[in-house]
């Protein structure tokens, strides 16, 4: 039975789950990010015993995000699926802490889009939180062994508890210690990971309406952004691609490069208000199989970010409903089927014009050249992810060069 929404806006106060000897529960969450807060989420409320875990002592402090949503309207080539639907409802439970009305793509000031896509920023932090209220959840704490039973597993942390479950939803991130203690090593060229640089600064001088990007040499293989969150504030923070990262390079030098080349303009007398965070992400799409035994999945663990835009949160969220749903059903095979038509293939999408990314930074002379030939209506769907006629032609180019499908 599903909670009353005014249910999840009460003060932060997970049940903390008691210490106990081998715990029972039908489903163990690793990771309490936005993906696995969802599936704890969906989970309790199909009536599922579920337990979460997280290595944080508080979920998302920090998060490392931009924290920018589009509005489901814009999206409908996705928003249309019952998942996304679902991960926008709990988006919901949380307020909007800004309201975006455009974005401004410049390519190192060749050329200037301005891209018609409406969003809004939530705190990423108060909106898991809120999820998780009332679950049972063990926070300060990882995964360090996970045994195979005859049926689910045995989970040991670092603390010295331990869990049987018959189903894992592992929601712990990019690389996935869960899937490397399952077995699954895969790996992925640098090219097909990102490094995302983040911090929260004022802007006094920064329209709060508007959001910046910006690509130039020295934001290799991905860009820079400025998105405000209001009352003065924004996320600015920079996305390096994995293969530019080399030598004796230290990644935050890009940041502080693109913080000074605009502290005279849209940067001028902003203020750092926290130092500079980061996390890996890929961007590849689904990258490995989102089941392995009785084991789903979601979020970076299987790769939810779109790889044109770096976007991410409500895709993860989606994943995280779809594996609760599939394990109410008793049917992993629901969640195979269902992760790639909801998610996967949109991103496979996004994988292909990635191509023209990596074709851009790799021949950056010919950017002045190379961005006169797209309309901003066009550069407009690429963005977003949307199918077009140049997704149709466009080769995956290097790296990974198919998203998992289903058999």
């Amino acid at each position: 039975m599903e909670e009353k929404k005014s249910a999840c806006h009460k003060a932060y106060s997970p049940k903390r789950a008691r210490q106990m000897s081998h715990e029972s529960y039908k489903a163990v969450v690793i990771g309490l990010g936005p993906s696995g807060a969802a599936a704890l989420k969906r989970l309790n409320e199909l009536g599922i015993s579920a337990i979460g875990i997280e290595r944080k002592k508080t979920p998302e402090e920090p998060a490392v995000c931009g924290e920018f949503l589009p509005e489901p309207s814009e999206i409908t080539f996705i928003s249309k699926y019952p998942s996304v639907k679902k991960a926008f409802e709990y988006i919901g439970y949380t307020e909007k802490t800004n309201i975006i009305k455009r974005i401004f793509l410049e390519f190192e000031r060749y050329r200037k889009y301005h891209l018609k896509i409406g969003g809004f920023t939530i705190s990423r932090k108060e909106m898991v939180n809120k999820l998780i209220e009332n679950a049972n959840v063990v926070t300060g704490d990882d995964v360090v062994a996970i045994k195979q039973l005859e049926k689910g597993y045995l989970v040991k942390t670092r603390k010295g508890r331990e869990i049987q479950a018959d189903y894992i939803v592992a929601a712990d991130g990019f690389p996935s210690l869960t899937r490397r203690l399952l077995g699954d090593n895969t790996a992925l060229d640098p090219i097909d990971y990102a490094l995302g640089i983040n911090l929260k600064m004022e802007v006094p001088n920064f329209p709060q309406s508007d959001i910046y990007m910006y690509s130039s040499k020295d934001t290799p293989g991905g860009y820079a952004w400025i998105i405000p969150i209001g009352n003065g504030m924004a996320n600015v923070g920079i996305g390096i691609r994995g293969n530019y990262i080399k030598g004796n390079i230290t990644p935050v030098v890009f940041l502080e490069k693109f913080i000074k080349v605009f502290n005279s303009s849209y940067l001028r007398d902003a203020k750092p208000l926290e130092p500079p965070r980061s996390r890996w992400i890929p961007v590849t799409g689904f990258y490995s199989t989102p089941v392995i035994g009785r084991t789903l999945f979601v979020g970076d663990a299987l790769g939810a970010v779109n790889p044109i835009n770096g976007g991410g949160i409500f895709t993860a969220m989606a994943l995280g409903v779809l594996a609760a749903e599939s394990i109410w059903l008793e049917n992993l095979d629901v969640y195979r089927e269902r992760a790639w038509n909801e998610i996967g293939k949109i991103l496979a999408i996004g994988r292909k014009y990635r191509a023209l990314v990596d074709f851009l930074y790799d021949h950056w002379e010919v950017a002045p050249v190379a961005t006169r030939f797209f309309p901003e209506d066009l550069l407009t769907k690429i963005i977003k992810g949307e199918e077009t006629f140049m997704e149709k032609i466009i080769f995956s180019g290097k790296g990974r060069k198919t998203s998992y499908q289903p058999r």
